[in-house]
């Protein structure tokens, strides 16, 4: 990656990272700062394993980083939220509009269900569920589930989420050949 690359993926980090420490709520104890980086590294893996353009992963890295960053002002719809972030701020950075448009619809296709149409729709799906593949899964698992409690009041029976894991699991596919590859088998089912 060339100066200018590692820059805005650099200026882009620093000012999410500032942002998600002094703006988002504190009950949002999965999608914090953590998740985020994980969801940044993942980008970076899968992007290089799927052999992305620099230019493309660069876009990919920026989606990654912006995100969840919509969670400062809500829950639900927060992509929207997170892509006006972005816009707000690569426009900023004079970054160019073509770009700024890949970035805000790879944002955009983190929405649940996941429908990526291009390879690098399918590096940034793939990323934010990079975490279904580590073997720390059950913890993020029950970070999210804390989180649902506290923030929509939803409150569920060990076994119930237990089965609702099992099913997401189940369902769940990876799109990137990568992820089929690597990713998949890892998953606990």
């Amino acid at each position: 990656m060339n100066h200018h690359r590692r820059t805005i993926l650099y200026r882009a980090g620093r000012y999410v990272t500032q942002l998600l420490i002094h703006q988002l709520p504190k009950d949002r104890v999965f999608h914090n700062l953590h998740h985020t980086i994980n969801v940044t590294q993942g980008a970076l893996k899968i992007g290089q394993e799927e052999q992305l353009t620099d230019e493309e992963l660069e876009i990919v890295m920026l989606a990654a980083w912006f995100h969840d960053t919509g969670h400062i002002k809500t829950y639900t719809g927060h992509e929207q939220v997170s892509m006006q972030i972005a816009r707000d701020w690569l426009e900023g950075e004079k970054y160019p509009a073509p770009r700024i448009e890949s970035v805000l619809r790879c944002i955009e296709v983190t929405t649940m269900p996941q429908r990526p149409e291009t390879k690098m729709e399918a590096v940034i799906c793939d990323a934010d569920l990079y975490h279904l593949s580590f073997n720390t899964y059950d913890h993020y698992q029950e970070m999210l589930r804390e989180e649902w409690r506290r923030e929509l009041g939803i409150e569920v029976s060990d076994e119930d989420w237990n089965k609702q894991n099992a099913a997401f699991l189940t369902g769940h596919h990876y799109f990137t050949e990568y992820g089929r590859e690597n990713l998949e088998s890892r998953k606990t089912v």
